[in-house]
């Protein structure tokens, strides 16, 4: 079973070029090959092929891996350049993304650097595939954290099936069960795991390994003999090709991923592989010197691609034509220039023969460097929020009429903006961080219910159950929960509603994710003694409509669903009005207008454009309430950014805390008048 892949395959090049134009395109949001992620799926295949082949050749010549020697080989062709990117794209972050960002810019940029993005993006259950969320230029890192992973254990794993075995036959049997087995259970985990936690199933090492296995399996099996290779290589290469290109065309970012999905463009490049480039037409197209090129280049391509894709339309306005032509040939550019000045004489000059211990002492002290920025912004971010909640404590204290809420509360003689000259709390670098310490610590992460119980032990019972709209009002909750004597039970989980609504801009993924979470809550309320209140509330944007031939009767028996059963016990549903939707751009001004922040506030019209359907279906239940806090928020057809000295919003559609705090007081009485009203 010894490997028969040493010599350089230009199939397996055209493949990285591919791969690369898929990943281009898609990023480059043209509105064709919407499944070009599929090119990294390509990429992961081909490096467990060659590092497979690589590592069982030196296992057959030498009986052993030079463990240093490999590891330095990957540091020299990978690290410089990925320094030299982050570096540049550092810079230019800093210039062109406003200060609220700096914070997730530094914390993404420190974890490329030290190749663990992919656990930084599924930590903060980053969607990848999601259009319009936020990003940054350090995202696309994630795959290369995937492949460093997969460097440092796979040598080290071979090794050991390697000498489990006793001789020749026996040893490549026992590494080619061994690989068979990642092979499976990775496979396994990245179905199970996508279906149950989408978001970050998507970047785990767990969920990715199979794919470089089928590479490295490919790498195992001995070479088909001569006479049936053209037979054979033609035929499986053809319908390779056609495979992959076909899932960058076909497949879309709404199919749950990676999942069973990935195996179309495994195994699609798996055959183009196994198909040995035996066909002379295939081989005439794989090696034209377009193709040669881009797959010569595909790496620091990949590198480049992506924070020119996202940096250039911050720096100068362009049509989408010249954008994306712009774009494409800056990317280039620079991906020739680092391929020439960077990767080559790091890879086959003298600097290729440096030793082990010099390499990863060069690649630490580069690594170190890059870091300084990031260390630096945290420094910043420290104090900042050291100063924020210095004036918080000052403002709170020494002008509470006019602090927060209060200052638009009707006849509260305030400048709605609050004290002029005063500052504003928190600020826009740290409003991210100003969130409940509940949301760490209460919020579900995957399909299983999390309860959190907080206030008054043995008071009386109150739920807060939803998704991050409802999770937001915490902190007020919290704190009438400690004034009136609740027992405050938080159940909660971002971007799952509590409804049995099916909302038709939603995925599948995500609806499998938060229909499998909300049937858990039915069961876990219903063996809980019965509530006296159960507050929730939801995005009301960003989801379409509900299903179904009538949408208002939908989301009425959507949400009865769930609180029917809650109400039948003796409970009364709180359903809060969602808070205005605050759009990009406003943190952005503030920091520009910091004298006159009453410009930054956002239209009416435009905050509530969406209907808010948990809201109506309250009104039409009995049992259920609502609470309409819209007064808090805006005030003559406008929602000012800025309330009381306080910045109102984290993000796009967050509170931040400290405002939401401020609300303690309006959140108590318009419950009382909600439930007075109702009898």
């Amino acid at each position: 079973m010894a490997p028969q892949h040493g010599p350089f395959r230009t199939d397996v090049h055209a493949i990285r070029a591919v791969a690369v134009v898929l990943v281009l395109v898609y990023h480059l949001d043209v509105g064709w090959l919407r499944g070009g992620f599929v090119g990294v799926d390509a990429f992961f295949v081909v490096s467990g092929f060659l590092i497979t082949g690589q590592l069982v050749r030196e296992l057959h010549g030498t009986g052993r891996i030079d463990l240093p020697g490999f590891w330095a080989r990957r540091a020299r062709r990978l690290v410089p350049a990925g320094l030299l990117v982050l570096a540049v794209t550092a810079v230019a972050s800093v210039l062109l993304f406003p200060r609220e960002d700096w914070p997730t810019l530094g914390t993404q940029l420190a974890a490329s650097a030290v190749s663990v993005e992919n656990w930084a993006l599924a930590a903060s259950s980053t969607d990848y595939l999601a259009a319009g969320d936020p990003s940054t230029p350090f995202e696309h890192f994630w795959s290369l954290g995937v492949e460093e992973q997969f460097y440092l254990l796979w040598p080290m794993l071979l090794l050991l099936a390697w000498e489990a075995g006793r001789r020749g036959v026996v040893r490549m049997r026992a590494v080619a069960a061994v690989v068979v087995v990642v092979v499976v259970v990775s496979l396994v985990c990245s179905v199970v795991l996508t279906a149950t936690d989408p978001a970050p199933a998507y970047f785990w090492p767990h969920t990715r390994a199979w794919e470089f296995g089928v590479g490295a399996l490919l790498a195992l099996v001995p070479a088909p003999t001569a006479a049936a290779r053209p037979r054979i290589g033609t035929g499986a290469a053809a319908v390779g090709w056609v495979g992959l290109v076909a899932c960058g065309l076909l497949l879309t970012p709404s199919v749950p991923y990676p999942g069973i999905a990935a195996a179309l463009p495994v195994v699609a490049t798996a055959l183009v592989i196994a198909g040995r480039n035996e066909d002379r037409t295939l081989t005439r197209l794989t090696t034209l010197p377009p193709v040669r090129w881009l797959g010569r280049v595909s790496y620091p391509l990949y590198l480049w691609h992506w924070p020119v894709a996202l940096l250039l339309p911050r720096a100068v306005d362009l049509p989408t034509p010249a954008r994306v032509a712009a774009t494409v040939l800056l990317a280039g550019v620079l991906a020739h220039l680092t391929t020439v000045l960077v990767e080559r004489p790091v890879t086959t000059g003298r600097l290729a023969r440096l030793r082990p211990r010099v390499t990863f002492t060069v690649v630490a002290a580069g690594t170190a460097l890059v870091l300084l920025a990031p260390t630096a912004g945290w420094a910043a971010l420290t104090g900042q929020l050291r100063e924020d909640s210095a004036l918080a404590a000052e403002l709170s204290t020494d002008g509470d009429r006019c602090w927060g809420a209060a200052a638009i509360a009707p006849g509260s003689g305030c400048a709605v903006s609050g004290l002029p000259g005063r500052g504003t709390t928190p600020s826009t670098m740290t409003a991210a961080y100003d969130v409940d310490p509940t949301w760490d610590d209460c919020e579900a992460d995957a399909t299983v219910v999390r309860s959190c119980v907080v206030g008054v032990p043995g008071g009386t019972r109150v739920a807060l159950v939803g998704d991050s709209h409802a999770h937001q009002w915490s902190s007020a909750l919290i704190a009438l929960a400690e004034e009136r004597g609740w027992e405050l039970h938080l159940v909660v989980k971002g971007g799952c509603e509590f409804s049995h609504v099916d909302w038709s801009d939603v995925s599948d993924a995500d609806r499998s994710r938060c229909g499998t979470w909300n049937r858990a809550v039915d069961r876990s309320l219903a063996a809980e003694a019965p509530f006296d209140l159960v507050f929730t509330s939801s995005r009301a944007d960003l989801r379409g409509e509900p299903v179904g031939s009538d949408p208002a009767r939908s989301a009425l028996e959507g949400y009865r669903a769930s609180w029917q059963p809650l109400i039948d016990r003796g409970a009364t549903v709180v359903a809060i009005r969602d808070t205005p939707a605050a759009g990009s751009g406003v943190q952005r001004c503030v920091d520009e207008h910091p004298d006159d922040v009453g410009s930054c506030s956002i239209d009416t019209e435009r905050a509530f454009a969406a209907e808010d359907r948990l809201v109506d279906a309250a009104r039409a239940t009995r049992g259920a309430v609502v609470a309409d806090l819209t007064s808090s928020f805006c005030t003559a057809g406008s929602c000012p950014a800025v309330i009381g000295n306080v910045l109102v919003y984290r993000d796009s559609h967050h509170l931040t805390r400290t405002y939401v705090t401020t609300l303690t007081a309006a959140l108590g009485s318009r419950t009382d008048v909600a439930l007075r009203d109702a009898g």
